[in-house]
């Protein structure tokens, strides 16, 4: 007996491709969707069983909150990100006052010793007769009269519009008692800002870090440099050195100074397509100014961003050392109820050419950036040139009377920065030649 083959028939060939179809998009779409979902719950379940037969069991007893919070520290501890970070309640504060760069104080720049440089300028501490040279005896009732400035700054912060009571004596030897209520005072992320050479047109600026209050800052340091001479400034030195990044929005902010929305970096993630951030378009006042930037083995991530896409788009020349490589951006998510926020590794940035700017989640990625003029400091003086750049000039209403009281801080001179000297003749040679 033999088999005939029969003719295909088109309609089941027709009807064959699309079971098939509809099996592949079901499985997909419907099926997939659901085993996902019912895993996500079933572990859910299990964290929250686990959590309820502790607290409920354990020969001690142990905060609710506290047990939750240690299992999302857990959880990011598996991660194996070094750039993870959890912030629990005792750090929230901290947290929020370094993306914001605002702090929660009185609102006085201390010394070393806690004494009282200067109050801000028609801020709380100000209003309640607190002025330079003023030396803090007690808060809320604490002895304080031998404690630094690092004590006093922890002690002095707080919730906003809370009240400190405060026992302090005058440089003349008055006791005083003063209470003042918390306010916001800005942490001041834009540090050293000089003219370097009148005759030349140069000045310096040093961006600390990027926070909320960056970009505002740079631009009032930027309108100062400006107007202190009659034909405005002719270079500028950008000082991105120890600056370890902060937001990324804050340093896109600086590049729209000099990038006129031109492409800054781009955010690559796990399974997401691409995101372009470009600088504001309209705000490039300073877009034809040359610029030196100065980096070193601290400047990291947003600085990175920053000085790649000003090099790259030819308008800044990187004089120091090679870059930190830091290279990702994070996700922050802030759960309130929980009193914690999580912080970990979303994706890369790349520079508007492509570059990988990380160099330490994978060996494989040579990460950072070589400055175009290397430069070695002096190692004995890197201290005081961080010190130095930290420093904060006292407002003009009181300069006088600091200069007065504290001989020292008035007579202090920057300390010999060989990368700022080179950075200070390259831009004089090249404006020499233009």
């Amino acid at each position: 007996m033999s088999l005939q083959r029969r003719p295909l028939d088109p309609r089941s060939i027709a009807f064959g491709v699309i079971w098939t179809v509809a099996v592949t998009l079901g499985i997909k779409f419907l099926l997939a969707p659901w085993l996902q979902l019912n895993t996500r719950e079933t572990t859910a379940q299990l964290l929250a069983q686990a959590h309820s037969t502790i607290l409920n069991n354990s020969l001690e007893a142990h905060d609710a909150g506290d047990l939750m919070r240690s299992a999302a520290e857990g959880m990011l501890a598996a991660l194996e990100d070094p750039y993870s970070s959890f912030v629990g309640p005792d750090e929230m504060r901290r947290f929020q006052e370094d993306s914001s760069g605002t702090l929660m104080g009185i609102g006085v720049m201390l010394d070393a010793r806690g004494v009282v440089l200067y109050p801000q300028p028609d801020g709380a501490a100000e209003a309640a007769g607190i002025h330079p040279g003023d030396r803090f005896l007690q808060v809320d009732g604490i002895d304080v009269s031998s404690w630094g400035m690092n004590q006093l700054t922890e002690i002095l912060r707080g919730e906003l519009g809370s009240e400190v009571q405060l026992q302090m004596e005058h440089a003349d030897g008055t006791v005083f008692h003063a209470v003042v209520a918390r306010s916001k005072v800005p942490t001041l992320t834009v540090g050293d800002t000089r003219l370097l050479d009148a005759e030349s047109g140069i000045g310096h600026v040093h961006i600390r870090s990027f926070a909320g209050t960056t970009v505002d800052e740079f631009e009032r340091a930027m309108w100062r440099l400006n107007g202190s001479m009659p034909g405005g400034l002719k270079g500028l030195i950008l000082d991105l050195r120890w600056n370890i990044g902060g937001q990324l929005n804050s340093a896109i902010g600086i590049a729209s100074f000099f990038l006129d929305g031109d492409l800054v970096c781009s955010l690559e993630g796990r399974d997401r397509p691409s995101q372009k951030r470009y600088a504001q378009r309209g705000k490039a006042t300073y877009k034809d100014l040359p610029v030196v930037l100065l980096v070193n083995e601290w400047s990291a991530s947003g600085s990175e961003v920053l000085a790649a896409a000003l090099r790259e788009r030819g308008l800044a020349v990187l004089v120091g050392q090679r870059t930190y490589g830091k290279g990702i951006y994070q996700q922050v998510y802030d759960f309130e109820q929980g009193d914690f926020v999580l912080k970990f590794t979303a994706g890369y940035y790349t520079t508007a050419a492509g570059r990988i700017l990380e160099g330490h989640l994978n060996p494989a990625l040579v990460g950072g950036l070589d400055a175009d003029i290397p430069v070695r400091p002096i190692p004995e003086n890197n201290a005081a040139i961080r010190t130095w750049l930290r420093r904060n000039p006292p407002p003009s209403r009181f300069r006088e009377e600091v200069y007065a009281l504290f001989p020292s801080y008035r007579d202090a001179q920057p300390p010999v920065d060989i990368v700022l000297q080179t950075a200070l003749q390259l831009l004089r040679v090249s404006l020499a030649s233009s």
